[in-house]
């Protein structure tokens, strides 16, 4: 009798130190997981912000060129904002950026507009560029939202422009 009751502690034992070991491995398992899944997402972040600064800096390249050309004595402000129009688009969206595409390509559409009106005003000789202004608020205001989405502070927008 001593000896079975000894033997049905002895599995007994066994199995309670069994099912607890598994439980941590499981649990250890767990937050590997989780740590390789916090790190893929802080790697995919960081492209995704380099992306965006870079994509940036290709299109401020672009707007100072612009303005740059829009006062350029004897060049037609029109062929300037024509000419945004077709550089900013060859500025190609990353696809680190394909969430936000649309709010890209809208702000680049807004910022053609701006141009678009921004020479009309120059062509009709106004030095007061008030109603070209709402475009170019629309485009700050819709990459402010691209990089505060993103968790990246915008830069100076306003300071891009002449």
């Amino acid at each position: 009798m001593r000896k079975l009751s000894f033997l049905l502690s002895a599995a007994t034992l066994t199995l309670m130190l069994g099912a607890c070991s598994n439980e941590e491995a499981s649990k250890k398992d767990e937050k590997e997981e989780a740590a390789a899944e916090t790190t893929e997402s802080a790697d995919e972040s960081k492209e995704v912000r380099s992306a965006l600064l870079n994509f940036q800096g290709e299109v401020t390249k672009v707007i100072r060129n612009t303005d740059a050309n829009l006062t350029v004595e004897g060049q037609d402000p029109a062929e300037a904002a024509a000419a945004f129009e077709k550089d900013a688009k060859a500025v190609s969206v990353p696809e680190e950026l394909t969430d936000y595409t649309e709010d890209i390509e809208a702000a680049i559409d807004s910022l053609s507009q701006y141009y678009v009106k921004k020479a009309e005003l120059i062509k009709a000789g106004s030095e007061d560029m008030a109603e070209a202004e709402p475009f170019k608020e629309e485009y700050i205001d819709s990459m402010t939202k691209v990089f505060e989405e993103v968790e990246l502070s915008p830069p100076a927008f306003k300071s891009v422009f002449q």
